[in-house]
């Protein structure tokens, strides 16, 4: 047989061993292994912490039916406009009937505004009183004011939110433990300081979600009530197809008194100031021009009045 011929067949059955054993490899070849931890025990610990009460969230609080009707959280918010004959009065008036209800005055605001030429007192508060004592809150309100132009109640059910910040702050609580129980076992100084850190990350979000809670427990069991506060004398101008006359009026006035103003300002500028300055200059300056005048005028006047020079005689012939 050529020797070339011998060559190919062992190439060929050398490539078939090849193909025949990296099958084989890869039919028996074991899963990988997972890699390593460092420091393993603790580590390993660790991880155990994180994902145990994880675990068990389905089970645990956020498994627990939702709170009926009667237990639900529900942020209630009332928004008023009312119109009042002094609305600063009306605006202390409110704020004692909130603190009267164990309530608390969170903002107030009386301010002024323009009105068919006139200046007139507008004021707004915001109070807080129990939930249960809204509608009783928005009773004495309204039998304050002269009129109601808008009353609007709405509510934001947080019951749910708060369900699950209970379930993740048992299964914060329950990390925390367990880990505290790691470092407490814990001997060597790196372990500890890991451990530590985590702890510390899980104790910062218990607060938070503990703030969070707390926030929608006192949110709930203390309605806010805003209330607009307008006068009376607004509202009570006559509007004749689009035309305010008593509106117009009042401008006319309002315009008549500030050119007066400006007509007196302009008098005491002409009398304390411009008149004055006059003054200075033509003493200063006009005195003596006007004695120059003069005295070329009397100087004029004595050239006129000098008697001609006598012609010169002439010799008879």
């Amino acid at each position: 047989m050529p020797v070339w011929r011998r060559l190919s067949l062992f190439l060929a059955l050398l490539m078939f061993m090849s193909l025949a054993a990296c099958g084989g490899r890869a039919e028996n070849a074991p899963a990988p292994a997972p890699m390593a931890l460092k420091d393993g025990g603790v580590e390993s610990d660790m991880l155990s912490a994180r994902a145990a009460p994880e675990e068990q969230m389905a089970t645990a609080d956020r498994g627990s039916n939702v709170p009926d009707v009667a237990q639900r959280l529900v942020i209630r918010h009332a928004q008023l406009s009312i119109v009042v004959a002094h609305p600063a009065e009306t605006a202390q008036a409110i704020a004692s009937l909130a603190e009267q209800m164990n309530g608390y005055v969170v903002s107030s605001l009386v301010s002024k505004r323009m009105s068919g030429g006139e200046s007139l007192p507008y004021a707004q508060v915001t109070v807080r009183v129990p939930a249960a004592k809204l509608d009783e809150a928005l009773e004495k309100i309204t039998a304050m004011a002269e009129d109601v132009e808008r009353e609007e109640i709405t509510g934001q059910d947080v019951t749910e939110e708060f369900v699950d910040l209970k379930a993740r702050l048992h299964n914060l609580e329950a990390t925390r433990d367990q880990l505290q129980r790691i470092m407490d076992n814990a001997v060597n100084t790196e372990d500890v300081l890991r451990v530590y850190q985590e702890l510390s990350r899980v104790q910062g979000e218990i607060e938070q979600v503990k703030g969070r809670m707390e926030y929608l427990q006192k949110s709930a069991a203390m309605s806010s009530i805003e209330v607009q506060i307008s006068p009376s004398a607004a509202a009570a101008e006559v509007n004749i197809g689009g035309w305010h006359p008593t509106g117009q009026a009042k401008t006319a006035l309002r315009m008549l008194i500030k050119t007066l103003y400006a007509i007196a300002d302009i008098v005491i500028y002409l009398v304390l100031y411009l008149l004055p300055v006059l003054l200075v200059l033509a003493v200063v300056f006009g005195l003596p021009v006007w004695l120059v005048v003069r005295w070329l005028r009397r100087k004029a006047k004595k050239s006129r009045r000098a008697p001609a020079p006598p012609a010169p005689k002439q010799n008879s012939a």
